[in-house]
């Protein structure tokens, strides 16, 4: 589960639906106005909790940094680290092994929105070299690969 809203029930119900079992919830980044249900699906289904290794949390959690991978079987998921709209933000490039070797799809939090990328001023001054060299790097992935941005473009 990545970047879940705070109304956990309609997950919980697709999980118990379909029998299946929550082994991970991602917060691809952290600010103010980003509202998570994270720790209480973590709470619900005994799932890990994973963050970036700068993320301001003290709750139990998986640190992890970029090229770390999270192992779910026939599918991997690389943790790229992917700073510039705040400086713990990563993107989750996902292979699902029965397709092959190549990137199926990238979950791109708030690095990029639908028709424009995420917010720098929300990070510290280098936020908008970060955010384009983050940017940069999604960049390399093969064109191919699906892109889902994590929100819609400009401030709520």
């Amino acid at each position: 589960m990545v970047d879940p809203l705070p109304h956990t029930a309609p997950y919980l119900d697709d999980l118990a639906t379909l029998g299946l079992k929550l082994r991970f919830v991602v917060d691809t980044h952290t600010h103010a106005d980003h509202l998570s249900g994270s720790r209480a699906l973590v709470a619900a289904t005994g799932a890990t909790y994973v963050r970036h290794a700068d993320a301001p949390v003290r709750s139990p959690v998986r640190r992890v940094v970029d090229g770390d991978h999270l192992d779910m079987g026939n599918v991997d998921v690389a943790i790229w680290h992917t700073p510039g709209h705040t400086p713990d933000h990563v993107s989750l490039v996902v292979t699902d092994r029965r397709r092959g070797p190549d990137p199926w799809f990238v979950l791109t939090g708030h690095a990029l929105m639908i028709g424009d990328a995420g917010r720098p001023d929300l990070a510290p001054v280098q936020g908008a070299e970060a955010l384009q060299q983050s940017l940069a790097k999604l960049l390399t992935l093969p064109d191919y690969v699906e892109v889902y941005p994590g929100a819609f473009s400009g401030s709520t």
